[in-house]
């Protein structure tokens, strides 16, 4: 591990949530904390990711490519902050500044030493705010909105998780049942599902592509789902460690309409778990906008809690992020 990939670690510990602390011993956490990080380390100065970033949003906005790559930011009490631009969806309009990791604590007294850095290192881009991964979103939010240096903060993304083990540890479902399907077809029909979604949902995922349902596909992880042998919908997962955890993670879930509102997500999703080879310590993890309540509910009842969350953090005199995104 370098010796940046390393800071980055020790950095992240702290705002690690306690529930996924108690899932491993330190040596392991460590090791996946280095894994998940890698790539932004790696992204810190890289003329090679600046440029294919700057490309896919607008390269009028800024030409040079190490504007748009990662950063070590000094903090003016001495600290750091590795950081990045980032636009919600590549919309050029939602700049945003993450906040990979720093060795500032996850308090509004931290996050304003280092805003006091960000800010005018990002100016060129007109950022609306930052966001950090935080152990506990609600509660950030909750000091964030208490404290005058900050405006109205919000939470992007929900990250929920569940030991594998505690899933398949449920009741095993009738009347619902798994085939494995071809990424072409399948992604054709979960692009229909969504067409006939409200568009309110729409908001909150976008469906899976052939090319992402075929990595889930080459893990034996996408199913169509069948309830009493009727096509009803799809379900796919990929082996995908991320946020300190190890496990799988739930690329596509969606039902067509005369099969929602039963209760069959769930089942679904608990029958796709036996087909996981999961090691122990494993779980089934994801991210949830916080609008999305089915979804939510969905996750609780496979015995999956909220263990950290993307939270915007909007400083004084930003405009914040816009509520829909």
């Amino acid at each position: 591990m370098s010796d940046l990939a390393d800071e980055l670690v020790q950095a992240r510990l702290p705002w690690i949530s306690d529930r996924i602390q108690s899932w491993y011993d330190e040596a392991r956490l460590v090791s996946q904390l280095a894994h998940d990080l890698a790539a932004e380390a790696q992204r810190v100065r890289d003329v090679g990711f600046g440029t294919d970033y700057r490309d896919a949003v607008d390269a009028a906005l800024e030409p040079d490519p190490l504007a748009w790559a990662n950063r070590r930011l000094d903090l003016r009490n001495g600290g750091w902050a590795v950081t990045g631009i980032r636009f919600r969806a590549l919309d050029r309009a939602k700049p945003f500044v993450d906040i990979v990791a720093t060795d500032q604590p996850p308090t509004p007294e931290g996050l304003a030493t280092v805003a006091a850095a960000v800010l005018p290192a990002y100016a060129r881009f007109e950022p609306l705010c930052l966001r950090v991964d935080a152990a506990d979103p609600s509660a950030l939010m909750a000091v964030l909105d208490d404290d005058p240096r900050f405006g109205p903060s919000g939470i992007d993304q929900y990250v929920v998780a569940g030991q594998v083990s505690s899933v398949l540890a449920l009741p095993v479902p009738t009347g619902v049942s798994l085939r494995l399907g071809e990424p072409g077809p399948l992604a054709e029909r979960v692009a229909a599902i969504y067409a006939r979604h409200p568009e309110e949902s729409r908001l909150w995922a976008t469906p899976e592509g052939a090319e992402s349902l075929a990595d889930c596909a080459a893990q034996g992880l996408l199913v169509e789902v069948l309830v009493d042998g009727v096509p009803a919908g799809v379900v796919a997962a990929v082996r995908e460690d991320g946020h300190g955890m190890s496990g799988f993670c739930v690329q596509e879930l969606c039902l067509d309409p005369a099969f929602r509102g039963r209760g069959l997500a769930a089942p679904a999703v608990r029958l796709l778990a036996e087909r996981f080879q999961a090691r122990p310590g494993d779980v089934l993890w994801g991210t949830i906008h916080p609008d999305n309540l089915p979804s939510l509910r969905q996750a609780q009842s496979l015995g999956r809690e909220v263990v950290g969350g993307y939270v915007w953090v909007t400083p004084e005199g930003l405009p914040g992020m816009p509520q829909r995104v």
